[in-house]
C-alpha cells in the first residue's frame, strides 16, 4: 500500500514537472513605429496579446522604430505600457543607423539593448547587433559579447538558452563570437528578424527561426506566439494576410518541432589579424571596445576616443601617456588644437581638456548631443589671432566657438537634421551635410548661409555619412542613392553628378586633385577624372557588399583603405592588394602619423605601419 501511494505521489510529481515546462511567449519584430500604419498595427497586436491565455512575457527582436528616434521610441514604449506581461527588447538596425545619441535613446527609454530573463529551467538571452551609425549587415560589439561571457558563466549546463537578436547569423560578421559561446551551454534555438517574413533555417546545426515584420508593408504581418513544453518547440502566427485589396486576420501553426536534442559544440573557424608581409607593422593595440572615429594624430602620437566616452593618449609607439572616461558615449570625432583636446559627448558637453595630463579643464553644455566631427579654424576675434572649433549637433545647429575661452563666436540653425560628418573648413567658407537630405555652406567668419545645394532632398539620401574630399575649389560627395556629385565652392551648383558606379559613400581624391577613387556597394573600385567624372579604370573586386563610408586616403603612390569586412587594401599601379586583415569588424579612415600609417576598427584594434 505505501509503495503504491508513493508511485502514485511519483507519477504526480512527474506530470506536474512536465507540465511546469511548459510556456507561451509573444515574439514581435520590426514594428517601425514612425512608418505609415504602424502604430495602430501595433496597438492591434498589443491587445491581440492581452486576449492570449497563459502568455508569459513578450520578446521584440528589434526595428522597434523606423529611424530611431527618440519620439519613436518613446511611441513605443508609451504603446507597451498598456500590454498586461512584462516584455524583453533588443535593437535593429533601424534603431541603430540612425541615432542621434549613439544609441542611448534605446537604453534610457527600455532600460538597456540586451536581455537576460530565467524562468523554469528557461533562460532567455537578447544581444544588439546592430551597428551604431553604421547600416548593411550587423555586428556583435565587444561589449555585447563581454556581457554574454559573464552571464553565460552563472547558467548552469542543463538550464535551456533560447537567443534572440535582430540580423540573421549569416549577415551578422563576427556571428561565429556568439555562437561558439552560447554552443558551450545548453542552446536550444537563435531567434531573428530583420527579414520581415517567417522562415526556418539553421545555423551550423543550431535551429535560426525568424519571424515575420509586424507592419502591413508585406503579404502577412503580425507576431508570434511560442509555446515550450518539455520536448517541443512550436510556433504560431497570429495576424493578418493580404486577400485581394485588403487583408484579413489570420492564426496559423508554422513550426512543430522536436527540441535540439544536442548542440554542436565544434566552434565555427574563423581568422583573426592576418598580416600579408606587403607593408611593416609596427604596433598593435586592442582596446576592446566600440570606436566609431579614427584616431587622432597629434605631435607625439594619437588620440583614440571609443563610445563608451573614454579617451586614450598614446605615444608614436603606442605606450599609453593617460586615459579619462567623460562618462558619456562619444560619437564626435575630437581635435587636438595646440595645449588642448576638445571632445563632444551626446550628453551635449564639449569638454577642454588637458593635452599633457588628460585632466578636463572646462565643461561646455550645449544641451543636445554633440555629433559631428570637431574642427577648427584660425579666426581674428576680439582684436586678436586665435582659433576657433566648430562642431555640429543632433537637431542640425552647426556652433563656431573661440578654442581657449570657450567664448561663442556664431551658431548656425540652417540645417533641420543631425550634422553627422565632418564639416569642410576652407579659406573663407565651411561646408557640411546633414540628415535634412541638404548640403550648406556658411561664411566661416559669420557663419551666414552662402548656399545650400542637393541632388535629392530626402532623409535617405542625404550625404551626411559621406566625409567628402575637396580641392578648394570643388567639393565632392557620395550619397546612398548611388550618386557621385562633384559641386563647386563658389556657387554651389552641380558640376557633374553620375550614378554609373553604384557608389555608397566612400570617396577619395588624389594628391594632384586629379583622380577620385570610389568604392562601390559590391565589388568594385573606380578611379575617375575628378573635374569631369568620366571613367578611368574601374577593377572589379571579390570583397562584397560594403557599405562601410572610409575615406580613400593616397599613400604614396597608392591609395589605401578599409573595408566592411576587415581587411585593409592598397590600390596600387592597377593593381589590388590586401596589406592585413586587422579583425572581424569594419575598418575606419587611415590616418597619416609622420612617416607611419594607423588603421583601426570599430572594434577598437589600433595597428601602425609603415611602407616597405
Amino acid at each position: 500500500m505505501k509503495i503504491a501511494k508513493l508511485t502514485l505521489f511519483v507519477l504526480i510529481l512527474g506530470v506536474f514537472a512536465a507540465f511546469a515546462q511548459n510556456l507561451k511567449i509573444a515574439w514581435i519584430s520590426d514594428t517601425h513605429i514612425g512608418a505609415p500604419g504602424s502604430d495602430t498595427t501595433f496597438l492591434k497586436h498589443i491587445n491581440l496579446m492581452n486576449e492570449t491565455q497563459d502568455l508569459a512575457f513578450l520578446i521584440h527582436t528589434g526595428d522597434v522604430s523606423e529611424i530611431g528616434s527618440w519620439e519613436q521610441l518613446e511611441n513605443a514604449e508609451n504603446m507597451l505600457k498598456s500590454l498586461k506581461v512584462k516584455y524583453f527588447a533588443v535593437p535593429g538596425n533601424h534603431d541603430t543607423k540612425w541615432t542621434n545619441m549613439g544609441g542611448m535613446e534605446f537604453v534610457r527609454i527600455f532600460g538597456d539593448d540586451k536581455f537576460r530573463f530565467d524562468t523554469l529551467n528557461y533562460s532567455f538571452i537578447g544581444l544588439n547587433s546592430g551597428i551604431i551609425l553604421r547600416g548593411g549587415g550587423g555586428h556583435f560589439a565587444p561589449e555585447q559579447i563581454e556581457w554574454l561571457k559573464a552571464q553565460l558563466n552563472t547558467i548552469s549546463d542543463k538550464q535551456e538558452i533560447y537567443f534572440f537578436t535582430h540580423i540573421p547569423m549569416s549577415d551578422i560578421d563576427n556571428w561565429y563570437k556568439v555562437v561558439n559561446l552560447l554552443r558551450k551551454k545548453n542552446l536550444k534555438a537563435i531567434f531573428v528578424g530583420h527579414g520581415h517574413a517567417n522562415k526556418d533555417s539553421e545555423v551550423d546545426m543550431i535551429p535560426q527561426i525568424q519571424g515575420l515584420c509586424s507592419t502591413p508593408n508585406r503579404g502577412t504581418y503580425g507576431f508570434n506566439l511560442i509555446d515550450i513544453s518539455k520536448d517541443d518547440l512550436k510556433i504560431t502566427t497570429v495576424g493578418a494576410v493580404r486577400t485581394d485589396s485588403s487583408f484579413s486576420n489570420t492564426q496559423f501553426k508554422w513550426y512543430d518541432k522536436k527540441k535540439l536534442a544536442r548542440v554542436n559544440t565544434l566552434p565555427s573557424g574563423s581568422k583573426d589579424f592576418t598580416d600579408y608581409k606587403v607593408v611593416t607593422v609596427h604596433d598593435k593595440i586592442d582596446l576592446d571596445k566600440t570606436m566609431l572615429v579614427s584616431p587622432v594624430v597629434h605631435k607625439n602620437g594619437f588620440l583614440a576616443a571609443t563610445l563608451d566616452g573614454g579617451l586614450y593618449n598614446y605615444s608614436k609607439n603606442m605606450k599609453r601617456l593617460w586615459a579619462i572616461d567623460l562618462d558619456a558615449r562619444i560619437v564626435s570625432r575630437p581635435i587636438v588644437v595646440g595645449d588642448y583636446i576638445y571632445a563632444g559627448t551626446v550628453d551635449g558637453d564639449l569638454c577642454q581638456i588637458d593635452f599633457n595630463t588628460g585632466e578636463v579643464l572646462q565643461t561646455l553644455g550645449i544641451n543636445e548631443p554633440i555629433t559631428s566631427q570637431i574642427v577648427s579654424f584660425p579666426i581674428f576675434f576680439r582684436e586678436r589671432q586665435t582659433t576657433a572649433i566648430v562642431f555640429g549637433t543632433a537637431s542640425g545647429i552647426l556652433y563656431a566657438y573661440e578654442a581657449t575661452e570657450l567664448t561663442p563666436v556664431w551658431k548656425s540653425n540652417e540645417a533641420k537634421g543631425r550634422i553627422e560628418s565632418i564639416p569642410v573648413v576652407l579659406s573663407d567658407r565651411v561646408i557640411y551635410s546633414a540628415w535634412d537630405g541638404m548640403t550648406y555652406c556658411l561664411d566661416i567668419r559669420t557663419g551666414k548661409l552662402n548656399w545650400k545645394w542637393s541632388e535629392n532632398v530626402n532623409f535617405y539620401y542625404s550625404t551626411a555619412s559621406c566625409m567628402p574630399v575637396t580641392n578648394g575649389d570643388y567639393i565632392w560627395f557620395v550619397s546612398p542613392d548611388k550618386t557621385v556629385s562633384c559641386v563647386d565652392v563658389l556657387l554651389g551648383k552641380t558640376q557633374w553628378k553620375s550614378k554609373e558606379f553604384t557608389a555608397w559613400e566612400s570617396i577619395g581624391l588624389s594628391d594632384d586633385g586629379k583622380t577620385i577613387w570610389i568604392k562601390s556597394l559590391e565589388n568594385g573600385l573606380h578611379a575617375l577624372n575628378a573635374l569631369t567624372g568620366k571613367k578611368i579604370k574601374s577593377f572589379s573586386t571579390k570583397w562584397g557588399v560594403d557599405t562601410n563610408p572610409v575615406q580613400i586616403r593616397q599613400v604614396g603612390d597608392a591609395a589605401v583603405f578599409g573595408l566592411q569586412n576587415g581587411s585593409f587594401m592598397e590600390f596600387k599601379k592597377d593593381k589590388l592588394n590586401e596589406l592585413f586583415f586587422l579583425g572581424q569588424a569594419r575598418g575606419l579612415s587611415i590616418e597619416k602619423m609622420g612617416d607611419l600609417f594607423i588603421a583601426s576598427n570599430m572594434d577598437g584594434r589600433i595597428l601602425t605601419f609603415s611602407l616597405k
